[in-house]
């Protein structure tokens, strides 16, 4: 396999955009007000042909040592698995590929990881196949890497990655991900894991930590981590497409335990799987049959979660939700109508995922604030929506009037407390297999 190297010293063209949202017509029936000013002024093309999903993470990254850098991952219509740096001071920009035609799908995004010295380490997968992982030379330079290791592979198929590195477990990295096997059948895709003890080095046997019990469908999963002790895990017990009674979970791990939401102790890590029906809910599909699918998870200043995912009452009616746990309960509302499905069909075209969103996220370092992709006037645009203390919504628009879509938006967990770093996609996205799209980010 060739490494391919893209230097890019130079300042990329600006996008500079001035928002001042003055209304306009939506797809549901509230309006966005202008009582908040838009947080995003500059806009900027930071790669051309990309696209990423949802369920690998982090998919971009924020870093301040010797430099100030936002790092991104992506797919390309090429297959190459590729991973960007984008510094914040100077604007200047490195482009690495990390595996040249791998696979031209969506699901194969990289995730990054910072190790205690600056190093990057960056896992990917096939879409139902192996698991890579690479490691940078030096720490915040993604212009050289350490070769490319396997450290999951067949006869299972895997697909996702998600690392976590916790530091009061001696900075022990866990991965998780789907794998499916033996069996094709939708009872055998699981949710896994594994960890090392050596920053990478050597891995420990698989285990699989989500049981849904030989229901026919796959669980999903989203997860995130405070980085010391704690990780928060948001999933379902289905995909959307299969079943009209997918509902939504929470629970989190700490020092060798899981636990329900309001922390009573489910099993520990040696006597894995967690049953996903013995978890406690968000949200319940089986009594409305109104399925649900999952965006974002992020812990508040009081390590409570708060989490968004969408209700579906019909294939062309996306609702998002959030949620949040008041130490006692979930309280959990309707955020906003979203419009119909995300992918644009051409003529002839059948919908494959009537499920796929425009996206709903939550800013961590505050988060009231959400990002969402909607569908207005036929394109879908990104909306900031804020919850004040008087539990109203307030709005503004980061795009408006767009002659193409702008999708699944992505904020920088852990990121500069003095602003949000958005990324999303912008263009033509008809399938995880075909798009014609690039990412942008916003500060």
């Amino acid at each position: 396999m060739k490494n391919t190297l893209i230097s890019l010293k130079k300042v990329l063209p600006l996008l500079v955009v001035a928002i001042l949202f003055s209304g306009c017509e939506s797809a549901d029936p509230e309006s966005a007000d202008s009582s908040e000013a838009d947080r995003f002024t500059i806009h900027e093309v930071v790669a051309e042909d990309a696209a990423w999903c949802w369920f690998s993470d982090p998919r971009a990254a924020y870093h301040r040592g010797e430099s100030e850098k936002a790092y991104f991952g992506f797919i390309n219509m090429q297959g190459d698995v590729v991973i960007g740096s984008r510094d914040l001071v100077d604007n200047s920009q490195d482009t690495f590929v990390l595996h040249e035609e791998l696979q031209v799908d969506d699901h194969n995004n990289p995730s990054i990881l910072f190790l205690p010295d600056g190093r990057l380490l960056v896992f990917y997968s096939e879409h139902n196949g192996h698991v890579f992982m690479r490691k940078s030379v030096r720490p915040e330079d993604i212009t050289e890497w350490e070769p490319e290791r396997i450290i999951s592979e067949g006869p299972e198929r895997y697909t996702y990655t998600m690392p976590v590195m916790l530091s009061e477990e001696d900075n022990r990295i866990y991965i998780f991900g789907r794998k499916v096997g033996p069996a094709p059948n939708f009872t055998d895709w699981w949710q896994y894991v594994k960890y090392s003890d050596d920053l990478g080095e050597t891995w420990s046997e698989e285990q699989i930590y989500l049981d849904n019990q030989g229901r026919d469908n796959p669980p999903y999963l989203k997860l995130i981590s405070d980085n010391r002790s704690r990780i928060d895990f948001l999933f379902t017990d289905g995909h959307p497409k299969i079943g009209s009674d997918v509902s939504t979970y929470h629970m989190y791990y700490e020092e060798g335990s899981f636990f329900q939401t309001g922390g009573d102790r489910i099993t520990d890590f040696g006597n894995l799987p967690v049953v996903i029906n013995d978890v406690d809910p968000v949200y319940s599909a089986k009594e409305s049959n109104i399925r649900s699918w999952i965006w974002d998870i992020v812990l508040d200043e009081n390590r409570n979660p708060v989490v968004t995912y969408a209700r579906y009452p019909h294939e062309t009616d996306h609702r998002y939700h959030y949620a949040y746990w008041d130490g006692d309960m979930w309280i959990d509302e309707e955020v906003s109508r979203a419009g119909s499905w995300m992918p644009a069909l051409r003529q002839g075209d059948v919908i494959r995922e009537a499920h796929y969103s425009g996206g709903i996220v939550l800013d961590s370092n505050d988060p009231r604030r959400v990002y969402l992709s909607r569908q207005i006037h036929g394109r879908f645009e990104i909306e900031q929506k804020y919850l004040r203390e008087n539990g109203q919504w307030e709005s503004s628009f980061i795009t408006r009037d767009s002659e193409v879509d702008n999708v699944r938006p992505y904020v920088v967990y852990n990121g500069s407390s003095d602003s949000s770093l958005l990324f999303w996609m912008r263009g033509f996205y008809n399938h995880y297999t075909n798009w014609d799209t690039e990412l942008i980010m916003g500060h």
